[in-house]
């Protein structure tokens, strides 16, 4: 069976929620590439990460859901996307290393499956809550053998599904196009759900 799986900050999206919210009520941008740094050196895991940098942030929940609304945008062709795999029966699934509220905020609509972590709002301090079982290598991990998956991705987040892919889709110009060019790892650059949509349905079209 032909599955296909998207991240959401930054793939779905045109900005990260979590380095957005970071940069503009938390540790700032200096902070924010400090924490990178240490997640590409290996000093830090990608949830070690997103918890120190929640952790910074100063904001209550409708004050930062206000600001996000304002700035991040859905793919405008993923609505489009989601209708075209609904109706070819191609199981689509949203994982994301971010937080659950925002990814519903934006993405529920559209009610596709959302694997994703829950986060405890302070204005003390967001408080991350890492679910292992919505963990994005686990869950590819765990699926039946002889399916075909399509991965769709943009981040740090996205790297550690790369052995367990069978299409590797990186948006242009950012960590993920990058680390596969640096490191050898097959892939194809996309820019909008609209080339996702061709491409898939190129897959699909060829009996996988």
């Amino acid at each position: 069976m032909l599955r296909v799986f998207c991240d959401f900050d930054g793939t779905i999206t045109n900005l990260d929620s979590i380095v957005f919210l970071t940069e503009r009520f938390g540790g700032g941008p200096d902070f924010r590439e400090s924490i990178l740094s240490k997640i590409v050196s290996g000093e830090m895991t990608v949830f070690e990460a997103v918890e120190h940098e929640l952790a910074t942030i100063s904001a209550e929940w409708e004050e930062a859901l206000a600001l996000l609304r304002t700035e991040v945008v859905v793919d405008p062709f993923f609505g489009e996307f989601v209708e075209w795999c609904r109706d070819r029966e191609i199981p689509l699934a949203i994982l994301s290393s971010g937080m659950r509220p925002v990814v519903e905020a934006f993405v529920g609509r559209f009610e596709v499956p959302i694997f994703a972590h829950s986060v405890e709002i302070s204005s003390s301090g967001w408080r991350y809550r890492h679910e292992e079982q919505n963990d994005k290598w686990i869950l590819l991990e765990a699926l039946p053998e002889g399916d075909e998956v399509v991965y769709v991705g943009d981040g740090t987040s996205d790297v550690s599904v790369i052995p367990l892919v069978d299409h590797l889709f990186a948006k242009e110009g950012r960590f993920l196009e990058e680390h596969c060019r640096a490191n050898g790892v097959e892939f194809t650059s996309f820019r909008d759900f609209s080339e996702i949509r061709s491409a898939v349905e190129d897959i699909a079209g060829k009996g996988i």
